[in-house]
């Protein structure tokens, strides 16, 4: 969860354009997938370690959560800063750790731990995959304000 909040911190509050003259309803009502998204993770993830639960459908809500939230966060990509905007091939890495994750979450399905375990490797990666973006791209495109100093 950790990860997933620096994901979404990362998104909201630093790569979006808030000087940008956009309304901001699109940002706004984005947060309805995100909340939708948390929510049928951590139900899920009490489904996961239930041994009367069916774990093929807990799976499937728990990545259907995290599709939720990620697919969210990263529909905001085009209100950011000019240099922070996502090319496609960021969208075509951030969906392939997601299939990735999800593929062998299902193979490894009867083992619950295992599940949370590839759970937590992905969204690792996820908020991994946006800090480098991020910080090569600052040091790309932007000056560095040595004022404060």
């Amino acid at each position: 969860m950790v990860s997933l909040f620096l994901f979404y911190f990362g998104e909201f509050d630093h790569a979006i354009d808030e000087g940008s003259n956009q309304k901001g309803v699109f940002i706004i009502y984005s947060h309805y997938p995100i909340i939708i998204g948390l929510m049928l993770m951590t139900v899920s993830m009490g489904f996961l370690l239930n041994p009367e639960a069916n774990l093929l459908v807990a799976i499937s809500l728990f990545y259907f959560g995290i599709g939720l939230f990620q697919a969210a966060v990263l529909a905001n990509g085009p209100y950011n800063k000019n240099y922070l905007r996502y090319p496609r091939s960021y969208y075509c890495a951030q969906a392939t750790l997601y299939l990735a994750a999800l593929i062998l979450s299902l193979l490894f399905a009867s083992n619950p731990i295992t599940v949370l375990s590839i759970a937590t490797i992905f969204t690792l990666a996820i908020a991994s995959h946006f800090i480098s973006f991020r910080v090569t791209r600052t040091k790309q495109y932007s000056v560095p304000y040595w004022g404060f100093f």
